[in-house]
């Protein structure tokens, strides 16, 4: 039974003495100061240079072609100005306003920041960044969204993430960290809350609010939601949850993964849901007389002094022109969507199990592409979308990129938004069905390559063809039962999504 500190004081004064001892003496050395210049590549893996923080002007380069490594890197592609420069290293741009210190990182004596880059694309003075890395593609659009129509639109996103955790299994595997599907059940849920106390406690130390902590339908999974966020923070914040959730599990001799089925070929996977909404500063919009009975709610301290231009108390439904016109350059393009919402071949093995297979829309319709929630009576700030494409394991920044690019053709050409619960035999255009078809929607969709980029689309096309190329060449070596495939899957995404 453990004592009280005094009574183990008085039984063992001796251990006592020595360990007060030692912690004055760490108390008393410096602490070391460590920076990781951090950036997130294609599959939201951070990729990261530590550098002791006395050398943080210095200067911190690394290879120009790292984002356009696989998953896992055994995977390499070498874009042709990579390779075409012999492969250079080109400097990190880091944004100051990103540095964090890592709870989970630190350790006695030792204090660990990150702070979020971006990458030169040369080596010269003046050179311009890389337009490929996944934080500069989603800042370019949200640069084009604040500027249309000089309205000041900033699009608000909330996390919602389902992962799985497992522990060590037979023959160095992994195993689920808990059994059943007992979605939402307290005792089901008891079985890892230890590992979400710990995670909810430094996940507040680096702005991450977590609201809800819960068991999901799989196998040791569970789902997290946090309070939203506006731009790129909110990517960012995504991005830290992912990379601190998989850490945090990593030093309890866990694993944490987002890849969209860790386990089998069939059923339910991680999914990623993007929930947002279009706000602009209450001087540029109509305003809001909505009386809030609690301001203390997150979406309220965060919108403060913004509209939700989503919401308009006039329609029937409760949803502005400005949120028709959107929703259906969403739908427009759903198909090149798919392509960074579902980045990994596993992720289409979801369709028909709560992920979409049509792009259509819905109010609080969980088997449409896009679950909308609206009351012209309610509050604006409930007035939501919820694109239900992206599994777990998509990028935030790039589904945010891709979000607001599609909607910004809605907005220009004013697109009608299609009849809510619309079918495939009423006009509604079939998700693609494979990674491959997904690809090639995005490649085809002319005016998405030009929004986002066609170096980016260049690179990431590639990166993603490779892996599945990998993942093929393995099989065929083999057989391709579930059980191998599976492995193959594994091999690929389980560890570093």
């Amino acid at each position: 039974k453990p004592q009280p500190f005094v009574t183990q004081a008085r039984l063992y004064p001796a251990l006592v003495c020595w360990s007060s001892a030692r912690s004055v003496a760490m108390e008393a050395q410096p602490i070391r100061e460590y920076i990781r210049f951090e950036v997130v590549d294609f599959n939201c893996k951070a990729l990261s240079k530590t550098v002791p923080a006395r050398h943080r002007t210095g200067g911190v380069f690394m290879y120009s072609g790292a984002i356009a490594m696989g998953a896992n890197s055994v995977v390499l592609t070498f874009p042709d100005e990579v390779g075409d420069a012999g492969c250079p290293n080109f400097k990190l741009v880091p944004d100051w306003t990103t540095e964090q210190v890592l709870p989970w990182a630190c350790k006695p004596g030792i204090s660990v920041k990150r702070v979020y880059c971006e990458q030169l694309a040369g080596s010269r003075v003046g050179s311009v960044k890389n337009q490929a890395v996944p934080r500069t593609v989603c800042m370019k659009m949200l640069d084009e969204l604040k500027k249309f129509g000089g309205k000041g639109y900033e699009l608000l996103i909330g996390g919602e993430l389902e992962f799985s955790v497992m522990k060590p299994g037979d023959d160095k595997g992994w195993a689920p960290y808990f059994d059943g599907v007992n979605i939402l059940a307290t005792l089901q849920n008891s079985k890892s809350m230890d590992f979400c106390y710990d995670l909810e406690r430094d996940m507040e130390a680096v702005g991450v609010d977590i609201l809800t902590m819960n068991a999901e339908y799989g196998a040791g999974q569970l789902e997290i939601a946090f309070a939203p966020k506006f731009g790129v923070e909110a990517c960012d914040m995504t991005a830290t949850f992912r990379t601190g959730t998989k850490e945090i599990a990593q030093n309890r001799g866990l694993m944490a993964s987002f890849m969209a089925r860790p386990f089998g070929v069939a059923g339910v996977g991680n999914g990623g849901h993007f929930n947002f909404s279009l706000w602009c500063p209450d001087e540029a919009g109509a305003g809001s007389c909505w009386a809030v009975d609690d301001a203390d709610d997150a979406v309220s301290k965060t919108t403060a002094g913004m509209t939700n231009v989503l919401h308009i108390a006039s329609d029937a439904d409760g949803l502005s022109a400005t949120a028709r016109h959107f929703l259906a350059g969403v739908l427009a393009h759903a198909s090149a969507l798919e392509a960074v919402c579902a980045p990994t071949v596993p992720c289409y093995t979801r369709h028909g199990n709560w992920a979409p297979v049509l792009a259509n829309w819905g109010f609080e319709d969980r088997t449409a592409c896009v679950r909308v929630k609206a009351d012209p009576a309610g509050n604006p700030s409930a007035c939501y979308m919820e694109l239900r494409l992206p599994s777990a394991s998509a990028n935030p920044y790039l589904v945010a990129a891709a979000v607001v690019a599609a909607g910004l053709d809605g907005l220009e050409r004013k697109l009608e938004l299609p009849p809510a619960r619309q079918t495939k035999e009423q006009g509604a255009a079939p998700i693609p069905t494979t990674l491959e078809g997904a690809l090639q929607a995005l490649e085809q969709d002319h005016y998405m390559v030009d929004k986002l980029g066609k170096d980016f689309v260049r690179w990431y096309a590639a990166v993603k063809r490779a892996e599945e190329k990998f993942i093929n060449d393995a099989l065929a070596t083999g057989g391709r039962s579930d059980e191998e495939v599976s492995k193959a899957w594994q091999h690929m995404y389980l560890e570093y999504i």
